[in-house]
């Protein structure tokens, strides 16, 4: 630092100057770093996974408040809900026996024995029977079967889509087209 006196017009005027920094002047202005570099490229790949995972549930439930708020004008037959909620051979043939069981049910170990699978236990029939229900709430926000005392029933909205045949769909969608 030097310090330098002026006169101007028979004053006296004081200056410092300081050194000035050619390396600051000089360096190109530093780039910002990506936020996958910041944290890590794994970290920020389960952070966007993440959020994808949010945004999707999110339109999951709009989704649901969608069919909730339309279901009365939804015709389900047998084998879209069959599609829905069945994994395979065993879950169809378990609702069907329920279906032939009527409204007031069958108990699981009478199912079990008339699959004749032998691993398949009663507690095994009553699982299958509860994760049919859980996933078809999360579709479309109804059981498939419900309980009376020990045994296992059809709810009315599966007897109905059962009971309906597909004349009766298309009868009641053009009844609901003409009105």
């Amino acid at each position: 630092m030097r310090l330098e006196v002026t006169t101007i017009s028979g004053g006296i005027i004081f200056s410092i100057f300081s050194r000035v920094n050619h390396f600051r002047i000089n360096k190109k202005p530093s780039q910002k770093r990506e936020e996958w570099d910041k944290h890590g490229k794994y970290k920020y790949i389960i952070h966007r996974i993440n959020e994808v995972h949010r945004d999707f549930k999110a339109v999951q439930v709009t989704l649901w408040y969608m069919i909730k708020g339309l279901e009365h004008e939804f015709m389900f037959d047998r084998e879209y809900i069959e599609d829905l909620v069945c994994a395979d051979e065993i879950d169809r043939d378990i609702l069907e026996i329920l279906n032939g069981a009527g409204k007031y049910g069958i108990l699981p170990r009478d199912i079990s024995h008339q699959l004749e699978i032998r691993k398949m236990t009663p507690w095994k029939i009553t699982q299958r029977i509860r994760r049919i229900n859980k996933q078809l709430d999360r579709l479309i926000g109804q059981k498939a079967a419900e309980k009376h005392g020990m045994q296992w029933a059809l709810t009315s909205f599966i007897r109905e889509a059962w009971g309906s045949a597909k004349e009766d769909l298309l009868e009641k969608a053009e009844d609901l087209m003409r009105s």
